[in-house]
């Protein structure tokens, strides 16, 4: 039973991919994905950008600490004064112990404007696809001196409206 279920599957996905998909179902199916594209790539990005508020927060602390060490360890050439160094010690140790924290913060805003960036290049590499095929179907005209195209007035209609470019 197992054998003949694959069997069709893989069958029906042959066909699949032997029968030429009209360009008009293509351009939707682009546009659909588009569509989940952008609202990915949006939502990443508001992401990023939150956690970079709060790494540039984290930077402040940490300059703060570094200021209030520089403090101590300036307050006398021969050292830090006996008197300070309790708090300069405390001091220390905060901004150590702060270090792994920071480093993760770093490398995990890396990783999410890595993730943001792919997705951003994978919207654009299919919107491009999505404008050649609009082209194709004559539902796009390059204007004269512009670089972007235009859509065309049969192409007005606003379930047409080719997705702009990121």
């Amino acid at each position: 039973m197992f054998a003949i279920s694959v069997t069709v599957l893989a069958a029906i996905i042959v066909i699949d991919l032997l029968r030429p998909v009209p360009p008009e179902v293509r351009l939707d199916q682009l546009r659909q994905q588009l569509s989940a594209l952008r609202a990915a790539s949006d939502s990443c990005l508001a992401t990023l950008q939150l956690e970079e508020s709060r790494l540039l927060a984290s930077d402040s602390r940490f300059d703060s600490l570094r200021n209030r060490i520089e403090y101590y360890e300036n307050l006398d050439p021969r050292g830090v004064p006996a008197d300070s160094y309790e708090a300069y010690l405390k001091t220390f140790n905060s901004y150590n112990d702060a270090i792994p924290a920071r480093t993760a913060a770093g490398d995990s805003l890396q990783v999410h404007w890595d993730a943001c960036r792919s997705l951003v290049e994978d919207h654009n590499q299919i919107a491009d696809s999505a404008l050649g095929i609009a082209r194709e179907l004559g539902r796009l005209r390059e204007a004269p001196g512009r670089r972007q195209p235009v859509p065309s007035r049969e192409a007005a209609a606003p379930d047409s409206d080719p997705a702009p470019q990121r």
